[in-house]
């Protein structure tokens, strides 16, 4: 037997504007903010209308229809938490909610759908992509300066079925001649497998009739099955600079599919893997891939059980580039082992200005390698970034990274959360930045340090006009460490960059506590520079 899907008749759905109506009137005049009755009105029209399309989306599970009770739960729950939302507006909150994903104040020529989530309908497409599906249009969108223009679309949080996404096909086939970037992150959420697989072709094929530059697909469940689902989008771009699959559910068989798919990747300059289940497997494919790339820039693949096989293979692939800006391979197990093959890579990078290497498990030996690589190896002579934070570094691996920084003139952040580098460790990293006058971040939070740590650190924070942060909290610094610490700052003039002490966990000891004895000379700056002020005057 057959059960047909939930639904309501016109005059259900008419009788239930009507009651919405009247709820959201009263509940306006009891709040002491009343809401004129034509707003009343069309706010209760448009909650209606999209509370229906997210209940006739939750009405279809992938197993086929959900119980009619458990629908309708759905349908009034939305219908409640809407008019709330009118309400505590004073009736903008839904009135006109067709042309919520196009800002108040946006060009006419841009278009970006990003707002409240949305389950579209062919009716509710067309009227949020009028801008698009107009004769002659164009998407255009002017970033940065100069006569550089970028024709670009995001449909981001705005859900499409078949229906939206044959409509939003229709719209980008008519700018296909301008359009050089599509952001298509989380626009299938809450969709049936079948039918979000069938809504992102029809999108896809739309899009391979653009010449692209730049695609983003991440926050979609897409899978092996969804990759190539989007393959019609990326397969064919011979001048593709960039393309993301974050929090894809990129598995090992979808890293092949990208592999295999992805054979135009000469002008691929930007390649973004997160939050996937990619493990060594697919690493090695996105291995094979990246040896395709010769002019990859920045390559991210965070957060996707890489170990020390998969970074191995990744450091190999990426060895065909030669312009290496950023790399980021930050949570993920590759432990020491991997180490020697990234400082092979890293010395052969020139322009590499960002390494973000946090919670990879490289430990005192990986960090001494690959510090080595930057320090007496002279790779990344330009590095503006290094993350090397949860790596379990102890003043003996500080030996190794304050050899590095020292060499980085061009340094502005430094990032060793949450390592073990104790006071020791502290003063030889602090040691090493003493010369660095572009630093702009230094991060020790977590790292058992007490009073002579924190403070060596602060002392090498003088003469560094754009420091904005020192972040020394969850140590173990005592009350009195404190205030010595921040009478530091305010000597050298930074008061304010000093990050929140809310989670230091103070010891009272001071037997056990630092001594600031660490060699470091301090100037009073702030004292200097006014002298020198007062010296140029002429009183």
């Amino acid at each position: 037997m057959t059960v047909e899907e939930w639904s309501l008749s016109d005059s259900q759905r008419q009788e239930t504007v009507s009651r919405m109506a009247n709820n959201i009137s009263a509940l306006a005049f009891f709040r002491g903010t009343p809401i004129p009755d034509d707003a009343v009105q069309a706010a209760a029209a448009a909650v209606e209308k999209k509370a229906y399309t997210v209940a006739r989306v939750e009405a279809r599970t992938t197993t086929g229809v959900r119980p009619h009770h458990e629908t309708l739960k759905a349908y009034i729950r939305k219908l409640s938490a809407l008019a709330l939302e009118v309400v505590a507006s004073g009736g903008a909150g839904l009135a006109g909610s067709a042309a919520e994903g196009a800002p108040a104040g946006q060009a006419a020529d841009e278009l970006d759908l990003t707002g409240s989530r949305e389950f579209l309908t062919r009716e509710s497409a067309e009227e949020l992509l009028a801008p698009m599906l107009a004769p002659g249009a164009k998407v255009s969108k002017v970033c940065g300066s100069g006569d550089a223009v970028w024709m670009s679309i995001r449909f981001s949080t705005k859900s499409f079925g078949v229906e939206a996404a044959e409509v939003a096909a229709r719209a980008i086939e008519n700018v296909a001649g301008s359009l050089v970037d599509a952001d298509m992150s989380d626009i299938i959420a809450g969709r049936p497998e079948a039918e979000a697989l069938a809504a992102m072709r029809i999108i896809t094929a739309a899009l391979g009739k653009a010449r692209l530059l730049h695609l983003d697909f991440s926050d979609n469940a897409l899978g092996e099955k969804g990759i190539r689902a989007c393959a019609a989008a990326f397969v064919k771009q011979e001048a593709l600079e960039s393309i993301a699959f974050k929090n894809v559910g990129c598995s090992v068989h979808g890293c092949a599919a990208l592999d295999e798919l992805m054979c135009n990747t000469a002008s691929l300059r930007r390649l973004h893997l997160y939050n996937n289940m990619s493990d060594n497997e697919g690493a090695a494919s996105i291995a094979r891939l990246l040896s395709r790339c010769p002019a990859m820039e920045d390559f991210k693949m965070v957060s996707s059980r890489v170990g020390h096989e998969g970074g191995v293979a990744l450091a190999q692939g990426l060895a065909a580039a030669r312009g290496l800006v950023r790399l980021d391979l930050h949570d993920n197990p590759i432990t020491a082992d991997f180490a020697p093959a990234l400082a092979a890579l890293l010395a052969s990078q020139a322009h590499l200005k960002a390494l973000v290497l946090n919670d990879t498990c490289l430990g005192d030996e990986g960090v001494a390698e690959v510090c080595g690589a930057l320090g007496a190896g002279g790779g990344a002579p330009q590095l503006e970034e290094l993350e090397l934070a949860l790596n379990e570094i102890t003043p003996q691996g500080a030996v190794a990274v304050a050899a590095a920084v020292a060499a980085k003139s061009s340094l502005r952040r430094l990032n060793l959360r949450e390592n073990e580098l104790e006071d020791e460790g502290a003063v030889i990293v602090a040691k090493a930045l003493v010369g660095l006058t572009a630093l702009e971040s230094v991060d020790a939070s977590a790292n058992q340090l007490k009073r002579g740590g924190v403070c060596a650190l602060a002392k090498a924070c003088a003469r560094k006009p754009a420091l904005s942060l020192l972040a020394l909290d969850e140590n173990e610094v005592s009350d009195a460490g404190v205030e010595a610490l921040k009478d530091i700052m305010r000597r050298i003039g930074k008061p304010e960059a000093l990050g929140p002490l809310d989670e230091n966990m103070p010891d009272e000891d001071d037997e056990e506590e630092g001594a600031e004895n660490d060699g470091i000379e301090l100037d009073d700056v702030a004292g200097d520079d006014l002298a020198a002020a007062m010296g140029k005057a002429h009183i």
